[in-house]
């Protein structure tokens, strides 16, 4: 557990070590007082960083993420981590989107809007798959030899 107990922890997340975390460090690091970043996909079964951050927590401290998407793996994670949070006193913050789940409005729109990244997932995900799709009708080859080939 930290020392201090209203000490405000970043949590960075990207999807693999070629990402960059500059965003979200740009738009942290004057709210925090320290900046913990994991570099792995959102549907990884475990996030060492994020469950260990969450872990050292204490009443009066703060989780403070840049957008909604780099904390939670679905909607389901949100109420069970945001009212686990709560329990301990532990304030939970989205920045991009001014949510603060220590009030009850905070914790509303915080749900609603992991259920729109969910959707929005979704949508991205088969707008992909159906590209993928259309280019394998059409002969094409999938994969980074592709890019290569193409810019050569």
């Amino acid at each position: 557990m930290w020392h201090n107990d209203s000490v405000k922890i970043g949590y960075l997340r990207v999807s693999t070590e070629e990402q960059d975390t500059a965003r979200q460090e740009d738009g942290l690091a004057a709210l925090c007082d320290e900046l913990h970043v994991e570099r792995l996909s959102a549907v990884a079964k475990k996030r060492p960083v994020f469950d260990s951050v969450v872990a050292k927590l204490g009443e009066g401290g703060s989780l403070i993420v840049w957008d909604l998407d780099r904390a939670f793996r679905s909607p389901v994670d949100i109420p069970t981590c945001v009212a686990d949070l709560n329990a301990r006193g532990v304030k939970f913050q989205i920045v991009t989107l001014g949510i603060d789940t220590a009030t009850e409005a905070g914790e509303r729109v915080a749900t609603m809007m992991a259920a729109v990244a969910q959707f929005e997932r979704r949508i991205i995900s088969r707008r992909t798959k159906e590209g993928m799709a259309a280019r394998m009708r059409r002969g094409g080859h999938l994969g980074r030899a592709l890019a290569r080939r193409q810019s050569a």
